[in-house]
């Protein structure tokens, strides 16, 4: 069965009046219609290309530089990583004293223990933002983390008692 019969026998009406018209209608009709899709096609396809194309020209150095930044954050996240592997940088007994005079917080210690090679360390009061400097260059610098921690806020604003165990 053809698409002429098949069209035919749903739309007999549209087939009669198609039947009746003279070849030169038919003809202009067919160029019509394909005009009117050439159109639709022009308007709903290649317009929204063109549009689509012009943002990505104007959007690609914005994504290059962001890509670029990606890849040297990227770079540098893998060089803090390995730089955390590294072994701890001579005696932890030493840095951690050390760091502790340094950032003036050795007199705010009230007790330093070694014990299977951690140190305890209590700040009856520090401020707690010397202190978590102090926790993040033992960290970076001396390679000593924390094991344990009881931070527990004190009357004074700012100010905390802190009961930290550190190991390398």
């Amino acid at each position: 069965m053809t698409t002429a019969s098949r069209l035919a026998t749903r739309f007999p009406a549209l087939h009669g009046w198609w039947a009746t018209l003279p070849g030169r209608d038919r003809r202009l009709l067919v160029a019509v219609a394909t005009l009117g899709l050439a159109l639709a096609a022009w308007w709903l396809v290649w317009q929204p290309l063109q549009r689509d194309a012009a943002t990505m020209r104007t959007a690609a150095p914005r994504e290059a530089a962001a890509l670029s930044e990606g890849q040297h954050a990227a770079e540098e996240i893998a060089g803090l990583a390995r730089a955390a592997v590294a072994p701890p940088s001579g005696d932890p007994r030493g840095v951690l004293e050390r760091i502790l005079v340094q950032r003036g917080l050795r007199t705010a210690v009230t007790q330093l223990d070694w014990q299977d090679g951690r140190a305890r360390v209590v700040f009856p009061s520090i401020d707690f933002d010397p202190l978590v400097a102090t926790l993040e260059t033992l960290q970076r610098d001396g390679r000593l983390r924390i094991v344990e921690a009881v931070i527990t806020g004190r009357v004074e604003p700012g100010s905390v008692r802190a009961e930290i165990t550190l190991a390398p």
